[in-house]
């Protein structure tokens, strides 16, 4: 069971506005870095795309005090698998180094370098490099994946223009060909500054000594005290629309796939109910979709149901790999019908008690490693950054907890009165 009283949490401010908190925990043989910079793709303008996942690859091509990869010098010190990544989102990009204690200072000095220094080892050779690595990615990831051109597709419908979830964090092709060395710099300016961001030390090292260190290595970095907007920003979709696409990627069987936008932000009152919801739509063989569309009829080969949210807004998605492109409309009916009775009816207890299980499985499954996606730090800087106060962790399954048969049957309601975009994904002959 997750409580806050497992664990040794304590937030601290530098007057230069980074935020870093510390949660020693010394039965790990490791101890993580992870750092949270509050922006992401929404922080960018069209026809400037791109950015913020191009400047996470530039964060590891070196600074000013450590002008080498960080790939280079981070792996042969990390704990592995998996000792340093990175990642970037619509409203957060993070980083993190999983190592011995014994290399914390090595790491906190690297992480303060290039916070403050890095702008002065960027040239343009290290740009248009990154440049090709991400438009490789992007290729991979959309262009050459199954599905992966209805991505775009559909982010621009759900969120209209010029909402800035309206374009895909990787960004547009022509707009990372396009960025320029002098606006990389602007950026990292602007964004990459200690009051923009949040930085978390888990796992087993000394507090007195790793705060110490903080203020030594990032009290000197100058900041600009402007906060970022948090104010909430819902799509503008005004009515349901039907949209079909014959695709180019290598997909070889038809999808549906559903979306709405949601008002269900990060820790607004209604995120809770909503993956519950997801999760009793969706969520294993036992689920709700999963029984009628695969199990009752072989409509479908498989079923995804999952909300996410964000810092402005959320999405709803439900969809599924048909087994025949004439069931689109059958399949599409079977879908709206028992959001429909859910939001009509009183879910049975056993459904939501089953939810919560698996929910509460997945969270501490998380927190049972300090570092990496998802573990311990990566969740305290997400609390830290969209929540408020860190060391309510326990917050995250109190809210689980008290989702209740009215709760997601109003959740289920907000579907049904709500527009969605519907994409029917078929094949080429």
């Amino acid at each position: 069971m997750m409580t806050k009283d497992n664990f040794s949490i304590t937030k601290n401010k530098l007057p230069n506005g980074l935020d870093f908190i510390l949660n020693q925990d010394k039965s790990k043989g490791y101890v993580t870095v992870n750092v949270w910079y509050h922006v992401g793709s929404k922080n960018e303008k069209q026809g400037k795309t791109g950015f913020a996942h191009l400047f996470e690859h530039l964060m590891f091509e070196g600074s000013s005090n450590c002008n080498s990869n960080w790939f280079s010098i981070v792996e042969p010190i990390s704990i592995k698998p998996n000792g340093i990544n990175g990642s970037t989102n619509t409203d957060r990009t993070n980083y993190w180094e999983n190592i011995s204690p014994n290399y914390l200072e090595r790491i906190l000095f690297m992480e303060s370098d290039r916070m403050g220094h890095l702008t002065e080892a960027l040239n343009e050779n290290k740009l248009q490099k990154e440049k090709k690595i991400v438009i490789q990615e992007r290729k991979q990831s959309y262009e050459n994946s199954p599905y992966g051109d209805s991505e775009e597709y559909l982010q621009n419908l759900v969120f209209p223009s010029p909402h800035p979830y309206n374009w895909q964090t990787i960004g547009l092709e022509k707009d990372i060909n396009n960025a320029k060395l002098n606006e990389a710099i602007d950026f990292h300016k602007k964004f990459y500054i200690p009051s923009n961001a949040s930085l978390c030390i888990s796992g087993n090292f000394n507090i007195d000594q790793a705060t110490k260190w903080v203020d030594q290595y990032f009290s000197n970095i100058k900041s600009n005290s402007k906060p970022i907007d948090k104010t909430p920003n819902y799509s503008k979709l005004i009515k349901t629309e039907h949209h079909e696409i014959i695709g180019n990627s290598p997909a070889t069987l038809p999808k549906i796939i559903i979306r709405w936008p949601t008002k269900s932000s990060n820790f607004s009152s209604s995120e809770s109910a909503m993956d519950i919801l997801g999760m009793i739509l969706g969520d294993g063989i036992g689920s709700r979709l999963q029984k009628k569309l695969i199990t009752e009829s072989q409509l479908v080969q498989d079923v995804y149901v999952g909300h996410y949210s964000q810092e402005l807004a959320g999405e709803f998605e439900i969809s599924a790999t048909l087994t025949e492109e004439k069931n689109f409309d059958n399949v599409y009916n079977k879908i709206l019908s028992e959001i429909t009775l859910l939001s009509e009816t009183n879910v049975n207890e056993n459904e939501i008690s089953i939810a919560k299980n698996k929910f509460r499985l997945s969270i501490n499954r998380q927190i049972e490693k300090s570092g990496g996606f998802g573990g311990i730090a990566d969740t305290l800087n997400y609390i830290n950054i969209f929540g408020e106060n860190p060391s309510d962790i326990n917050k995250i399954l109190n809210d689980f907890n008290n989702v209740s048969q009215e709760k997601i049957a109003t959740s289920a309601k907000s579907l049904v009165d709500s527009p969605h975009i519907s994409l029917y994904y078929k094949i080429k002959k």
